[in-house]
């Protein structure tokens, strides 16, 4: 069985990342007018759990992932390394084996992408990357999200980078490639983006 990963926007094909991103759209436009809380009609994760771990504090991704995962039916575990034996010296492979055997599906906001890497080659349930110092893919869909839902399919238009080239600057260079949109990117030559981790 082969167990598919987001970790970073490059790998995942074109048809997939629209896909993701009209069902994010129809999702939330059947939503409107909804408490925030309550679970689709369908409740596609119904009796699905997913565990967070945050090595780096979080106020958007953890509310996102947690209501998100309300809203879809199922239900969501927070954790913090301190709260975990990864903060006893338990290695990231051990974490990722005996949570996949709790919990369906893992998000990990991280420092070192290294670390969502070899959670997932240990892993056993898809790992989604909710921030390394690599990329944001997660960041890049919401944004890619809020930008169609003000100037349309984002196809053929053009977006402007002004500042550092980090995590999030090279998950939006990936998703240049994967959605046909230019990226114009204004940044100081030793803070370029970096191209592979």
């Amino acid at each position: 069985m082969t167990v598919r990963h987001f970790l970073d926007i490059a790998p995942i094909s074109k048809t997939d990342l629209r896909a993701m991103l009209d069902e994010a759209h129809r999702r939330k436009h059947a939503r409107l007018g909804w408490p925030k809380a309550k679970p689709d009609d369908d409740k596609p994760l119904d009796g699905h759990a997913l565990a967070m771990i945050f090595e780096k504090a979080s106020t958007r991704t953890r509310v996102s992932f947690e209501i998100g995962m309300a809203q879809l039916g199922g239900m969501s575990v927070v954790l913090s390394a301190e709260q975990t034996q990864l903060g006893r010296g338990e290695t990231v492979e051990d974490t990722a084996r005996v949570l996949s055997h709790m919990v369906d599906i893992a998000m990990l906001r991280t420092n070192a992408h290294q670390t969502v890497l070899d959670f997932a080659e240990a892993a056993t349930i898809p790992v989604v990357n909710g921030l390394t110092d690599f990329s944001h893919p997660v960041q890049i869909l919401a944004d890619l999200q809020t930008i169609e839902e003000r100037a349309g399919d984002v196809r053929g238009k053009t977006i402007a980078w002004v500042g550092d080239g980090n995590n999030v600057c090279v998950s939006f260079i990936q998703a240049a490639a994967q959605f046909g949109f230019r990226l114009k990117i204004a940044t100081p030559a030793t803070f370029a983006p970096k191209t592979q981790e």
